[in-house]
């Protein structure tokens, strides 16, 4: 009878641990943000601002619902030697949110005739190691195996594209075209190329004449030269000496744009206005493991999520990062809440982070600790 109720006992102790535990990660392992008052606007307002002065952020952020801003709002300075401030209409380096642009260039194309995802890359580019085994979606979801170009070249330099083909036609595979996955700007140029070769246009100028035109985005560039209110790079608000020419970031990093035009951006996309339904949900496939466990999946141009880092919402994100400057575009695509994060003070705090905190105001949701590290 004594060890029955021992065993009681015991029992009966370990659910009130297991109770108390469960108790402590969900008020402290979490946020409802139920601090924050007022509407979805005044909400954003003033969890943005207590971020941005505990973060110390420098940028603009933009939260739009249905293709509409909710909110939107300039931080810190876009020149802070000159005391000139970020506003909404400040363009930055979107550094890898490039990629999608690319993606959906290629896209355009297949839908064209003119190319086919699953071509062989010895197709465009001839006396291309392994090209024939390198496919074009291979390229676009990371898994090409090709060499890591900025490893190759001095990038402070311009280089034309025909001289990067060459660097990459004297370098051996790193692994079987579509083993494993591996992040590759150098994969984004080769595509690039790809893209001059078959529209028979620079990928710049494709970009103006089949993406940004059509969308609206007249505060979109491919070269600093051509802005006209440029936020100069920081690292910690130290200001820093940019080293890339921007000719080594083709068809990958090398875009500058503004939050408004990012938005009008996204909304093009899944209105069907720069592609078809089905070319949508192909660039919104998930392919290949991006990340551990599988949390994120790599389509074309976008991470892709169904699970608990998206609240179990289907979600398609990419950030980028380059010296001076981060950025985020996340997109809930179901329920229409986008967050476009452009900031040119790089640190060591994570732009996904912050854009899915801001998406789950909006989609009423807890935002768990587990959450931040993806």
């Amino acid at each position: 009878m004594r060890i029955k109720k021992s065993v009681i006992w015991i029992f009966g102790v370990l659910i009130g641990v297991l109770i108390l535990f469960t108790a402590a990660v969900i008020t402290f392992g979490s946020t409802v943000h139920s601090d924050l008052k007022g509407n979805i606007q005044q909400k954003l307002g003033a969890f943005m601002d207590k971020k941005a002065d505990a973060n110390q952020f420098n940028g603009v952020v933009l939260v739009a619902k249905d293709g509409k801003v909710l909110f939107e709002k300039g931080y810190g300075f876009a020149n802070s030697e000159e005391g000139v401030p970020n506003q909404i209409d400040t363009e930055f380096r979107i550094a890898s949110l490039t990629k999608s642009f690319t993606a959906v260039s290629i896209l355009q194309l297949e839908n064209q005739g003119k190319l086919k995802t699953s071509d062989p890359i010895s197709k465009y580019i001839a006396n291309f190691p392994n090209g024939d085994k390198i496919t074009i979606h291979d390229l676009l979801t990371h898994s090409s195996g090709v060499a890591d170009h900025l490893k190759l070249t001095d990038t402070t330099q311009p280089i034309t594209m025909a001289a990067f083909i060459d660097l990459m036609r004297k370098q051996k595979l790193e692994f079987s075209p579509g083993s494993e996955y591996k992040y590759s700007n150098t994969g984004y140029m080769i595509l690039a190329d790809i893209i001059e070769t078959v529209s028979g246009e620079s990928y710049g100028d494709y970009y103006q004449d089949h993406i940004f035109k059509p969308a609206g985005m007249y505060h979109t560039y491919l070269r600093k030269a051509e802005t006209k209110k440029f936020a100069l790079g920081y690292e910690n608000m130290r200001k820093i000496t940019e080293r890339d020419d921007e000719s080594q970031l083709a068809g990958y990093g090398d875009i500058i744009s503004t939050v408004h035009d990012l938005l009008k951006y996204n909304n093009a996309i899944q209105n069907d206005k720069l592609l078809s339904t089905l070319q949508v949900e192909k660039m919104e496939t998930g392919y290949i493991d991006s990340a551990s466990w599988g949390i994120f999946k790599y389509g074309y141009g976008w991470n892709v999520a169904d699970n608990f880092i998206s609240f179990g919402r289907p979600l398609i994100e990419h950030n980028g990062s380059l010296p001076g400057y981060k950025s985020d575009l996340a997109d809930f695509v179901k329920d229409r809440v986008t967050v476009i994060v452009l900031s040119n003070n790089h640190g060591t705090w994570n732009t996904g982070e912050l854009s899915r905190e801001l998406a789950s105001i909006c989609l009423g949701k807890r935002f768990w600790f587990y959450q931040k590290y993806f």
